[in-house]
C-alpha cells in the first residue's frame, strides 16, 4: 500500500475510536486520552511496517524507510492539527457564540452595548481555566494557578510554529 493510504487509514481508526470513545465514555483528560489514542495507532501500524510487512508503508522501487517516514509525517502532521483542532472546539468559542448569537437577531443585528454585555455573560475564559486544570496542565491553588510540572513539547512546538510564523508574539504567547 501506499504510505499516503495506509495513513490516511490509519486516522480514520484513530477518528473512529475517538468517536466511539467520545460516545460511551467522556474521560476527564480529554486532550492526554485523544494523543494516547493517536499515539497507539501509529506505533501499531509503525511496528506492523518495521517488523511485518514493510512493503505495507513502501513506495514504487524506494527503500522501505522512505515509505515508513512518509507515512509518519504524513500521519503525526494531520493528527497533530485534528488534535489542535479539537481543543479550539473542545469550548465555547467566543466567535462561533457570538456567530450563532447574531445569526438568530437577524437583520436587525445587535449593538455594541449588547455585544459587551454578551461577553459578559459568557464564561469563554473560566471553561478554558477549567479544561486545562482537568488535563492537569494548570494546578489550582489558593488564590490562584501555576503550571503542573512537565516539559511541554506540545505548547513549545507550537509556540515556537508561532514564532516563525509571526514573528515576535506579544498577546497570547
Amino acid at each position: 500500500m501506499q504510505p499516503l493510504s495506509v495513513a490516511l487509514i490509519a486516522l480514520a481508526v484513530a477518528w473512529g475510536t475517538h468517536l466511539i470513545l467520545w460516545r460511551f465514555y467522556l474521560p476527564k483528560a480529554q486532550l492526554k486520552t485523544l494523543l494516547a489514542i493517536f499515539f497507539v495507532i501509529w506505533f501499531n501500524v509503525f511496528f506492523v511496517a518495521c517488523v511485518g510487512d514493510w512493503r505495507l508503508v513502501r513506495l514504487d522501487g524506494e527503500k522501505a524507510f522512505v515509505g515508513i517516514f512518509y507515512f509518519c509525517h504524513f500521519y503525526w502532521a494531520a493528527a497533530l492539527c485534528y488534535v489542535i483542532t479539537y481543543s479550539a472546539m473542545e469550548g465555547d468559542s467566543p466567535t462561533l457564540s457570538l456567530t450563532r448569537h447574531l445569526h438568530a437577531k437577524g437583520a436587525e443585528g445587535v449593538s455594541h452595548e449588547e455585544i459587551e454585555e454578551f461577553f459578559r455573560q459568557r464564561p469563554f475564559v473560566d471553561a478554558r481555566v477549567k479544561a486545562l486544570v482537568t488535563d492537569n496542565i494548570f494546578m489550582e491553588e489558593s488564590g490562584g494557578y501555576r503550571l503542573a510540572s512537565g516539559k511541554y513539547l506540545f505548547f513549545r512546538l507550537i509556540l515556537g510554529y508561532r514564532k516563525v510564523v509571526f514573528g515576535s508574539v506579544k498577546a497570547g504567547g
